[in-house]
Order: structure tokens, then sequence, then C-alpha cells
């Protein structure tokens, strides 16, 4: 069924009012209708029709705590002719209506000269936390070519609001870059263009933008801006250090957890450290490091952090782990690796247990608070409580007593899992 009117507004008052606000989660399937469960008791709330694209699509769905649901086509520069032939629309339910507007992705060609003009741009959008309005951003640059080789370009990233209709256009925030030369011949190898990490419920207070080059065999990140509303107005300022994959932050943004990814490329998959790394209140703490716990360095097999959650009152941080490698498949020897026994059965002995949830504390030296292998992390029901996909079933974990509230709720897969 879907949301009424009556229901929206009561959602709008609580949400927003915060008195009486539940936990609530989403489950997007692969097929059939996205359904909203209560968080704590796991009752069924409603269902919701959703188009297949938008199933089929979970990393590019997002959901706020009123139920507004939004899906993103992917479009990054520099744009293909190919990428010009595909339909970029997003699809909206706004929490009473769904409904489909124009990504705007634009990509003009003109001549200067013996040179290719190309004019080109490539928006991402946003919900913002209390569903009045869509957050827009876009990379728009002005590419130039010759011979399919690239020349220059000068990128200019914007940042502005619309209404839920895609109208009423104010801009917030706009960085020209300075002109980049392609030195290789092509500019995503060699110049920077703006990546954005908003948070999960929606835009609320802050929205992080950082400047990073793809490159030739992995990305070198230049600078992080943090936008932050201050007194009714967008202001910024720069993160001590450019963040590399953001995986969760305070709602002020200030306290942000990070994971540092493998740089291996070109068919090897372990060639450093993976580390999950929470900077709170200004302080670095590394969470996880697979060197440490796993002592990997000779193998093959990489160990990461497929998400993580901070603790409503910031003490902890629950992390989903995650390997390369399957429990009895081969594993071969790293790109300088040498053969160790021991290290080798230790390694299939973790594997055995993976994907598992680690929670650390956020003390100046972080310890283990819980482990639970075959599990997977979804987020916070309260400080004590987390939900977590434990044999292809939703589960809220109890840290203090171990004690496990099961659901029938079936999901194979935490990127299909919204809670709010």
């Amino acid at each position: 069924m879907m949301r009424t009117t009556l229901q929206f507004l009561l959602a709008m008052f609580l949400g927003i009012s915060g008195f009486g606000q539940e936990k609530v989660v989403w489950i997007l399937p692969a097929h059939g209708e996205m359904v909203e469960y209560n968080a704590a008791t796991f009752a069924e709330k409603l269902q919701m029709p959703i188009p297949a694209q938008v199933a089929q699509s979970p990393l590019r769905v997002s959901v706020n705590h009123l139920g507004q649901v939004l899906f993103v086509p992917p479009a990054a520069l520099p744009l293909s002719d190919d990428d010009m032939k595909v339909e970029h629309k997003i699809w909206l339910w706004d929490g009473h209506t769904a409904k489909t507007l124009d990504l705007g992705v634009k990509r003009e060609l003109a001549t200067a000269g013996s040179n290719l003009v190309v004019n080109e741009s490539a928006p991402w959008v946003a919900l913002s936390e209390d569903g009045t309005h869509l957050f827009w951003f876009a990379n728009e640059a002005r590419r130039l070519s010759r011979e399919t080789v690239d020349l220059s370009t000068t990128t200019t990233w914007q940042a502005w609001t619309t209404d839920l209709t895609g109208t009423g256009r104010e801009d917030l925030a706009s960085v020209k870059l300075p002109e980049c030369n392609c030195s290789t011949g092509s500019c995503e190898e060699t110049c920077p263009y703006g990546s954005l990490w908003t948070p999960q419920e929606g835009v609320g207070q802050f929205f992080l933008m950082t400047l990073f080059v793809a490159g030739q065999t992995g990305p070198t990140y230049k600078a992080t801006t943090r936008y932050h509303l201050e007194n009714g107005k967008w202001v910024t300022d720069l993160t001590s250090e450019p963040l590399q994959q953001v995986l969760d932050a305070s709602s002020d943004g200030r306290n942000v957890v990070e994971a540092i990814p493998d740089t291996a490329c070109c068919g090897w998959a372990n060639q450093s450290d993976d580390q999950t790394l929470a900077l709170i209140d200004g302080k670095k703490r590394t969470v996880f490091d697979e060197f440490s716990a796993y002592n990997n360095s000779d193998y093959d097999v990489s160990f990461s952090t497929s998400n993580a959650r901070l603790s409503p009152d910031l003490s902890s941080v629950a992390m989903t782990i995650v390997s390369t490698a399957k429990a009895n498949q081969p594993i071969q020897l790293a790109e300088e690796g040498q053969a160790n026994l021991e290290e080798s059965k230790h390694i299939r002995a973790a594997l055995t247990e993976l994907p598992a949830v680690e929670v650390k504390s956020l003390e100046e030296t972080p310890k283990r608070i819980a482990f639970v292998p075959h599990a997977s992390a979804v987020g916070w029901i309260s400080e004590n409580e987390l939900l977590i996909i434990e044999d292809h079933l939703l589960v809220i974990y109890n840290l203090k007593t171990g004690a496990r509230r099961k659901s029938n709720i079936k999901v194979d897969d935490a990127t299909r899992v919204f809670l709010r």
C-alpha cells in the first residue's frame, strides 16, 4: 500500500520535531516491493512498488527518515558518446507520489581552431534530511582535445538546492579549479574533480567534498572541504588531511570514520595495508588494521571494512569485515611475499569467520567490544543495540549481554537495508 497524505504529514511531524520518533528499516528487494518495518519490533508498516532499475542498483539508492526514496543513475566526467546514449533520470518517491526528474547530464561539442571543445556536466543528487528539497552537485568542465587526445580541462564544481520538483534553484557553492594540462592524454588520469559524501539520512547540517585525481593505477586525494550550516549560512573548513573513503560521520561532520583502501592494481589484491580510521574530536584512532589483525602481508588476500557505523553517543564504532578471498579456495603469494605456513593457516582460519561484525571502542587506544562471525552490520538501534544481518536474517544484537532478537525478515546484502 502507498503512504497516505495523513501518514506523510504525521511522519513529517514526528521526524522533524523528534517527539515519538522511532527507528524504522526499509528493505530493498531484488524485485517486488520495498517494505518498511518497525526496527524494534520488526512489524511491517507499509509496502511500496519500485521500478526494476531501482531494485537492481541498491548502491545508488538513498532513503531518509521520512521514507523518501531517491535513485540516481551513474554519471561522471569525462563523458563518452555511449554515456550520452543512455537516459539519465532520477527516480524520487517524495513520501506520497513517485516522479522522475532529468539529471541534467550535458555534453556539448564545438571547435576552436584545430581543437575539439567539450562542455560537459555530470550532476549527482541527494535527499535533504527534512524532506523539503533536493541537493544537487556537479562537476562542470570545458575540456580541449585533439584527435581523441585530451589537452586540458577547466573544471568548476558546483552545489545548489531545488524543491522536490527540481525547480527553484538556489546556489550554495561554486569552486573554479585552475586550468589543468592533461599530460597523459587523459584528463581523468591527471586532473582533479570533486567527489561528494553526504549523510545516509540525507543532507542536514553538512556535506563533504573531496578533490581527487582518478589516476592511471589508483586515486590521489588532494583536499577535503566540509560545508556546514552556521547561523543559516553555508560555510567551509578544510579537514586536516584529505579523506579517502568516508564510511560514516556524526551529525555535524566533525567526527568521521574513513577507510584507507588497498593501493593494489594490475591484477593484485593486496599491495598495501587496509586501515579504518576514526577522527574523533580532532584525534585520529586506528580501529582496523589488516596487517596487525591478520598478518597477511605475504599473501595476495586483502581484509577490509565494507561499512562502519558510529554509535549514537560516539563512544564506539561497528564495522563489517570482509575479504577478497573465500575459505577453501587457493591463495597465492603477494607480489613480494614469502611463503609462511603459520601465516597461511591463520589467514585460512580467519576466512571461515567472514563476513564478521566487529565493534571497537573509540578510546585513545581502541578495544574490541564485540565480534560476531558470519554477520554484517546495518546500524545502531540504540547505544547498546546493533541491527545486524546474521544467517541472512535481520537480528538485534545486544552488546552488553550478547542476547539476540531474531526476525523472520530475510536479507542477503546489507546494502539493501536502510535503517533510519
